[in-house]
């Protein structure tokens, strides 16, 4: 388009040069007068070549913006795809992490399995043909869960009687209170009562399997508690031998 320009100047400037020549008296008014007739001849293919080379550069600008807008619209595509790919790692290794949590899991339930089975091999070992052979009674002072000496001296014929004989027996335990207190602290005191029978036969090389224990609080009284010695017998554990009907081996479990 600026070749195009450049040509129509050229041609003006010619026109104009043999117009001087052709007409050399002609008066310099002649001459203006001329010119600007060219020129206003001219002046519109000019506008039109400015408006075309505008229009060229504004879609050159268009184009160029467009590109750039594509060349952006790429790396963001690109870097999506590697976020999307460590996003795909970090969900596989959470996964493989999973798994071996499954499998520690699954071995920990096999492992429990395998007690559970013990612990009931056992059991079904003994002879549930059990008769009462003999009850003892130990007694309590007022809120209290401690053994006597003449409590301990009881504990010690009963777990003394049972000499080199492994199985065959049963200890059952229930523990009491007397009706003074509340019915829940009661029921607790109770069963801090029987368990202090229990960890003392239990020292006395009793198996913990083989002894039974429960607290009923006030329940089941011997004795009236509206007295003082009444009161005195029901702060008790009663101890029950459990025996089995066949009578039991002396080897151990």
């Amino acid at each position: 388009m600026r070749r195009s320009i450049g040509r129509f100047s050229v041609l003006s400037i010619v026109i104009l040069a043999g117009i001087m020549v052709l007409s050399g008296c002609a008066s310099r008014k002649y001459v203006r007068t001329q010119v600007g007739t060219l020129q206003s001849t001219l002046q519109p293919a000019i506008t039109e070549v400015s408006n075309a080379t505008k229009e060229n550069a504004e879609r050159i600008d268009a184009v160029d913006k467009k590109a750039q807008q594509g060349i952006a619209a790429a790396a963001t595509a690109d870097q999506k795809a590697v976020t999307a790919q460590g996003a795909a790692q970090t969900a596989q290794t959470a996964a493989q992490a999973a798994a071996g949590q499954a499998a520690t899991a699954n071995q920990g339930v096999q492992t429990a399995n395998n007690r559970i089975n013990t612990v009931e091999t056992k059991l079904n070992s003994l002879n549930d043909n059990y008769t009462t052979s003999d009850t003892k009674t130990v007694t309590f002072k007022l809120n209290s869960s401690v053994l006597s000496d003449e409590a301990k001296a009881m504990l010690d014929s009963v777990a003394g009687g049972f000499g080199a004989q492994a199985n065959g027996y049963m200890i059952e335990l229930q523990g009491f209170t007397d009706s003074t207190g509340p019915e829940n602290y009661n029921i607790g005191l109770s069963q801090r009562r029987v368990e202090s029978v229990q960890r003392y036969l239990v020292s006395k090389d009793i198996p913990l399997y083989r002894i039974s224990v429960v607290g009923l609080g006030e329940d089941k009284p011997v004795a009236d508690n509206k007295t003082r010695a009444g009161r005195d017998q029901n702060r008790r554990v009663e101890i029950q031998v459990l025996k089995a009907a066949s009578g039991g081996r002396t080897t151990n479990d």
